[in-house]
């Protein structure tokens, strides 16, 4: 193990300076309130975990880039597509598969039957707060799909007074962008309603294409969100939500066909209803009932080597995620406690479509019943989190996982943490129960994938100036994959990696870096008993830094993400030649001039130095430079 390590001792050094380096003309920063790492609100300098938080100001500065775009420049995090703005992308958060992601909209279980987990492709930015990212597993907190750690997508509310939101853009490829949103309240009453719109040409992903497949792969995407809140009392608020997108995103086939214009027409839907209410002066109870809805339908042409013609093919994927959960925060004469019971139902639709003939009916509802309890508290300089959870599925039976923190402050300004978590994923319906005739087909005896993640941490903190390091060990066993005809249990992955972030103020100048060694280390072994060398489409290396300036009414930045080799189809360790994707570097500039106290004009220039890069094998994710501008207008509070 100790040899892996080398190429993170240097950055690591790098950093150590920083803990005896006084900050220059730093402001006090602003310690935020995070949900995610504790299912508690708390102040992010007492998380026990690695977390990152985007909030509106970055999401405003993404300009016409996508959520998965902009989750590719965040720490621990890496992204692979085959195309542009819509088409499928892979989530790879500290290495792990996309569904073994947990990804949450308000608090609401999203995760679908799409092999992606989630199709954070279609979620629009427009509507979106924040966005907390938790680093690591967090089965304890919140059951199956969450190996990896957990993705929470907070949308907007409404605040006190009357306030209208708008704003319009266009860029390259036809980009048009636009939303607009009205919202208000009192003591009382709250409420939010908006609606947006996401349209571009795009581009051909492969430069090798002919016929349809050379023409622009076009998207699509419009939708809304409404929000409305009722506050009788201090400490006691009822509320409901909603919000839904649908469109169409056109993309290239592999293999190449040419004849075809292969698309998907995809729809989201999201809503719920709670109760936040204060039993005691010590006991916070919330209720909430909610459910979330992915339908995609997408249209392909079966290949003429089965079919002397080619055949019109629809493959439909339709999950239904019915979520109830009551949680209870008590505070202690020492900490917080936690007790929640939680109850999903999840329902999935016909898979495939040949010419009007469904290959499979409904596969039967599932649901899990589950109860968790925590423990966060702190003690002079000790903290400690402890968290259970045992989860009752209707297919696979039970399993119980756990974590455990404890953190320690060696100064004011240095403090380090070490954790320990079980985690699991369970296999979706589509994988138990899918059947693609000609023999391929679910298998119902699958079990659960299992993971077991031990990490270490240190943060250094001071003023406007924040450092950190963390060390990671995942190993995960029972992996799913596709064996002859099937799905089966039979991989094992070795995940570790170290991320260092930083994020400091100078003045006028504003520096966020971060930097990501991974080792995604494919453990199994083939039918002749060869090993493989690591999982594909993920980078041993990848960095990132954005440096922004305020010149006045003017805040300019440029950010640069530089990501590593990767290996994709073949990558045996006796291959002759494995299928390697080359390393890439992207710089993009930022700007944004505030016309008035409310107006400001926006603009953002990605890859300027229109470097040709792919993610996965054969297609871009980008065109080369690229460019958009828009207009904002955000009343002052």
């Amino acid at each position: 193990m100790y040899p892996r390590l080398k190429p993170v001792l240097k950055p690591i050094a790098a950093l150590l300076p920083l803990l005896f380096v006084a900050p220059l003309h730093a402001e006090d920063r602003l310690d935020p309130i995070v949900v995610t790492a504790t299912r508690q609100p708390t102040r992010a300098s007492e998380v026990l975990a690695d977390v990152t938080v985007i909030d509106r100001e970055e999401i405003e500065n993404a300009g016409q880039d996508t959520l998965p775009e902009l989750l590719a420049r965040q720490p621990g995090i890496q992204v692979s597509g085959n195309g542009g703005p819509g088409t499928s992308r892979s989530i790879y958060l500290r290495g792990t598969n996309s569904n073994q992601t947990r990804v949450l909209i308000d608090g609401i279980p999203a995760n679908s039957v799409s092999l992606a987990g989630f199709p954070l492709n279609y979620i629009t930015l427009a509507d979106v707060e924040r966005i907390e990212i938790l680093r690591g597993p967090a089965s304890s907190l919140y059951g199956a799909d969450a190996i990896g750690g957990v993705i929470s997508i907070i949308t907007r509310r409404g605040q006190p007074g009357l306030r209208a939101d708008g704003f319009v853009g266009y860029g390259s490829h036809d980009t048009q962008q636009a939303n607009a949103g009205v919202s208000g309240g009192n003591e009382h009453w709250r409420f939010r309603v908006e609606a947006n719109h996401y349209q571009s040409d795009g581009f051909s992903a492969r430069r090798d294409a002919t016929n349809k497949d050379a023409d622009d792969d076009a998207y699509r995407n419009t939708g809304g969100a409404a929000s409305l809140s009722f506050l009788p009392a201090a400490g006691h608020e009822i509320g409901v939500s909603y919000r839904k997108n649908k469109g169409v995103s056109h993309h290239d086939g592999f293999p190449p066909s040419g004849d075809y214009d292969q698309r998907v027409r995809f729809e989201n839907e999201t809503w719920q209803i709670f109760s936040k209410n204060r039993i005691l002066e010590n006991w916070q109870s919330t209720l909430r009932y909610g459910e979330a809805e992915d339908r995609q339908d997408s249209y392909d042409s079966l290949d003429t080597w089965t079919f002397a013609t080619p055949v019109d093919s629809i493959s439909r994927f339709y999950t239904r995620n019915k979520h109830i959960s009551w949680q209870n925060d008590i505070t202690l004469p020492l900490g917080t406690a936690l007790l929640a019971v939680e109850r999903l139902k999840q329902k999935v639709g016909p898979g495939h479509d040949y010419t009007g003939a469904a290959t499979y009916t409904d596969s039967p509802d599932s649901h899990n019943t589950s109860w968790l309890a925590g423990w966060t508290a702190h003690l002079d300089k000790h903290s400690w989190q402890i968290n259970v959870r045992h989860d009752d599925h209707s297919e696979f039976g039970g399993k119980s996982t756990y974590g455990l923190s404890y953190g320690y402050q060696f100064t004011d300004v240095l403090r380090a943490h070490v954790g320990y978590g079980t985690s699991f994923k369970a296999p979706s319906a589509y994988q138990m129960y899918m059947d693609m005739g000609w023999g391929y087909h679910g298998n119902p005896d699958l079990k659960p994938e299992e993971g077991k993640n031990a990490e270490v941490g240190l943060t250094w903190e001071r003023g406007a100036h924040l450092a950190s390091a963390t060390y990671y060990h995942n190993k995960i066993r029972k992996l799913i994959d596709w064996d002859v005809d099937t799905y089966k249990n039979v991989n094992k992955a070795l995940l570790e990696g170290v991320t260092l972030a930083y994020a400091g103020q100078f003045g006028v100048w504003d520096l966020r870096a971060n930097y990501d060694w991974l080792n995604a280390d494919n453990q199994s072994r083939n039918a002749a008993g060869v090993g493989y060398e690591r999982l594909g489409r993920r980078a041993r290396n990848k960095a990132s830094v954005a440096l922004t300036h305020t010149w006045g009414a003017l805040k300019s930045g440029v950010e640069v993400i530089g990501v590593g080799r990767r290996y994709d189809g073949t990558y045996l360790k006796t291959a002759a030649s494995k299928e390697a994707l080359g390393g890439y570097t992207l710089t993009n500039l930022t700007a944004r001039y505030a016309l008035t106290r409310e107006v400001s004009l926006e603009a953002r220039l990605n890859n300027i130095f229109d470097k040709k890069y792919e993610t996965a094998r054969y297609y871009s994710t980008d065109d080369g430079f690229n460019a958009f501008v828009g207009i904002r207008y955000t009343p002052s509070r």
